[in-house]
């Protein structure tokens, strides 16, 4: 589910900002296709493997019983399992796969097919196993759970994209649920990744619907920004992956700007949050490794631990009021929500990294490219 947001924000960036550099330094570079899209085809192929082919139903994650040790990635032994098939997993998969199924047809048309097959195999799963059941880790595995009990927007999700690569049958979900999706740029709520790419159809009856549910929500959080002084959407509620809520708002407010045709308020707003992100904040921190006067030099990022030296160009999580693991409640008990950041490895809840913060940092910065 979180390799799902990652992938709807790079193939976003490069469908609203026309990323087309092809120089960016990655293996694939020179290959007369957009790195973006390279990048996002390492997830995506992932993905596919992680359909069962027998159901279409596909497996939740891949991990290990417990979390590794530091160690040098190919050092780490341990035996990697697969977690159950769930709900939330499957419908994320449609989608992704429905909306690549589009965004390579001019590229790749073998793999746009399978993408496309794919999907509908996964739908299918969906239909035959309709108790939308949520995802609980098994009791012997405790990494990470990424629970989901609300799965209805991650079939929302699926029948929009399924619907916008051409199988016009999808409409009627669509009809019949558009107004009780959980709606958000999550791994669990996603919602608004289909009001977004619907409210863009002109032949659809809930095109305006879909648009009015995310400028709702943009103009929402505009006018708490002006209660701020750093023009955040969410006022003082930092939260485990603050920072990823701050390039969610952004993407957010972008988006809002194009269905407006070039709100300039909006715009500008957005460009404030990943001001945020790289400096103007109550900490004077970029919260990207690598850049910047003051940066993490100690993120909780195992290969960054093991090397001595931190990656460049990962955000990390951010400000966590909550203060979830032991080393920020040791040392950060006094301190401010907007300041309850702490820069060492320990602090998985503040320090820790993930793709699916980094994609919605990529999206804000395609935007300013």
């Amino acid at each position: 589910v979180s390799t799902a947001k990652t992938i709807a924000d790079l193939l976003n960036a490069y469908k609203d900002f026309g990323v087309e550099s092809d120089d960016l330094g990655i293996p694939e570079s020179g290959n007369g296709i957009p790195d973006i899209l390279d990048e996002a085809r390492v997830g995506i192929d992932w993905m596919l493997k992680m359909q069962d082919p027998e159901t279409g139903g596909v497996y939740h994650k891949v991990t290990c019983l417990v979390f590794p040790e530091t160690v040098k990635p190919d050092e780490e032994t341990d035996e990697l399992v697969l977690a159950p098939i769930s709900y939330a997993a499957t419908g994320d998969f449609a989608a992704i796969m429905a909306k690549a199924s589009l965004i390579y047809q001019d590229i790749d048309s073998d793999f746009s097919k399978k993408a496309l097959e794919a999907a509908d195999k996964a739908w299918a799963y969906m239909e035959e196993n309709g108790t939308m059941d949520g995802y609980r880790n098994p009791e012997e595995i405790v990494t990470g759970e990424y629970p989901d009990e609300n799965t209805l927007d991650e079939k929302y999700w699926a029948a929009a994209e399924l619907y916008l690569a051409g199988e016009k049958d999808k409409e009627d979900f669509i009809n019949q649920f558009l107004v009780d999706v959980k709606e958000g740029f999550g791994w669990a709520d996603v919602g608004l990744y289909a009001n977004y790419d619907l409210a863009e159809a002109d032949e659809l009856e809930v095109q305006d619907y879909c648009a009015r549910a995310l400028l709702d929500q943009a103009d929402e959080k505009l006018a708490q920004s002006k209660k701020t002084g750093y023009y955040l959407g969410f006022g003082s509620n930092f939260a485990w992956g603050s920072n990823m809520t701050v390039a969610n708002d952004g993407m957010l407010f972008y988006m809002a700007s194009k269905l407006r045709e070039g709100d300039e308020e909006l715009d500008i707003l957005a460009k404030h949050q990943l001001d945020y992100l790289l400096g103007t904040n109550a900490m004077g921190y970029s919260f990207v490794t690598g850049y910047g006067e003051f940066f993490p030099e100690n993120p909780h990022h195992r290969p960054s631990q093991v090397a001595g030296e931190a990656m460049p160009g990962m955000l990390v999580g951010g400000p966590d009021k909550n203060l979830d693991d032991p080393y920020a409640i040791a040392v950060l008990t006094e301190e401010s929500p907007a300041m309850s950041y702490v820069d060492n490895a320990q602090s998985y809840s503040t320090n820790e990294v993930t793709i699916y913060w980094n994609s919605p940092l990529i999206y804000l910065l395609a935007a300013v490219y």
